[in-house]
């Protein structure tokens, strides 16, 4: 999931801060599938639905539920999408660079996304159904074939699977039903839930074309994107940029609120107009999640110059070992959630409100931070970046 540096230049750090803070909106959002007998599981996402419907007043949970929805809930993985579209054209300005003809850069980039499925349909299988690294390979290895096209067919082709977005997003509304997405992860037993676990990760699997169409919009354009340089050299678009964001995050911000209205139990529409609000929320909070990456672009250049974060920037520094150890930081979270929710082992998934299931997921995000400052400070790879290295260049790890 990580990026590579720009060609002849040292490592940027805006996507790796982007992908550390993203981290957390997916911490965030994913905590909600882990849930069990936590009241109503009918609001959007598998997000528990909040108490409007049965009390006037606004409470802390109801809060919470629209705020994600209308800034984390649908942003994090769009993000991310972009970062794995632009990280692709990255890697292919960095090959072409070195003197690679076209083939071999393609040779190059499909060694490896392709090794990146293995890693993504283990995670499925044994600890997290809801796997996205699967999806992101299979997108990895058809963006190595569009490579080299033209910017244009890249937008056209971004543009025209829009649709193929709002019709996920619209999906999204008739799955609202009350029942959680994997509910072999609240089996009661280990060994029930690895069996449950097993079957749904390898339906994910199997899924994960499918699962691309949503995203494969975002990783086009990041690809398309990345050879304008703009997360390298924000500043020289930086008016362009400030216009896309508040564009992108005001219209994300109010279908988002209308999604966590529903989801705070303040308003019920039927069902057409709630896939109508589902679809548009699918293509302006992918825009929003694109412009969070954007605006933390002009943040470094403005604090960092283009430099790395050091010490001397904790946050950003933190942020930044975080995003240079991205896969291992997603697959972590799903270990530290296997770990402390189902009912056959902590059992911290009961009964937990929004409010409750927001700090659980910010401390799953916080205890993978820490590990990654660790290791920076060590300067030391994530285990799962050292495997997909040692997979993909053999016994080059260190080129």
């Amino acid at each position: 999931m990580s990026g590579t540096g720009a060609p002849g230049s040292r490592r940027v750090p805006a996507p790796d801060v982007a992908r550390g803070l993203m981290l957390w909106v997916i911490a965030v959002a994913n905590v909600t599938v882990w849930l069990w007998d936590a009241g109503p599981l009918g609001g959007l996402r598998d997000r528990p639905l909040g108490t409007g419907a049965s009390t006037a007043a606004w409470t802390a949970d109801d809060a919470v539920n629209l705020a994600l929805s209308a800034l984390v809930d649908g942003r994090g993985f769009p993000l991310f999408s972009f970062l794995v579209g632009y990280g692709v054209g990255q890697l292919a300005a960095r090959e072409a660079a070195r003197g690679a003809d076209p083939a071999t850069v393609r040779s190059v980039l499909l060694r490896r996304y392709a090794w990146l499925a293995p890693i993504g349909a283990a995670h499925a299988v044994l600890l997290f159904p809801g796997d996205i690294v699967t999806a992101y390979a299979v997108g990895g290895v058809l963006l190595a074939l569009l490579a080299h096209d033209s910017t244009r067919l890249l937008l056209a082709l971004a543009g025209a699977g829009t649709v193929l977005t709002a019709l996920y997003g619209a999906a999204s509304a008739v799955a609202v039903d009350g029942r959680t997405a994997f509910p072999g992860l609240h089996a009661p037993t280990a060994a029930e839930h690895l069996a449950a676990t097993v079957a749904e990760g390898l339906g994910v699997v199997a899924y994960a074309p499918l699962q691309l169409l949503g995203l494969l919009p975002m990783m086009l354009l990041g690809l398309a994107l990345s050879r304008t340089r703009v997360l390298e050299r924000p500043g020289p678009h930086r008016r362009a940029i400030l216009l896309v964001a508040a564009v992108s995050v005001g219209a994300g911000l109010l279908t988002g609120t209308g999604t966590g209205l529903f989801t705070a139990g303040r308003t019920d529409p039927a069902p057409g107009p709630l896939a109508l609000l589902t679809a548009a929320d699918a293509v302006t909070g992918a825009a929003q999640g694109i412009a969070y990456a954007l605006l933390i672009a002009l943040v470094c250049d403005r604090v960092l110059h283009g430099a790395p974060a050091g010490p001397a920037h904790p946050v950003l520094w933190a942020l930044q070992a975080l995003g240079r150890r991205s896969l291992s930081g997603y697959l972590a979270q799903s270990v530290l959630f296997t770990v402390l929710m189902p009912p056959w082992a902590l059992g911290l998934g009961e009964d937990l409100g929004p409010v409750d299931a927001l700090l659980v997921g910010t401390s799953v995000w916080l205890l993978t931070l820490l590990a990654a400052v660790l290791l920076e400070r060590r300067g030391r790879p994530g285990p799962a970046e050292t495997l997909h290295r040692r997979l993909h260049l053999g016994r080059r790890v260190g080129s």
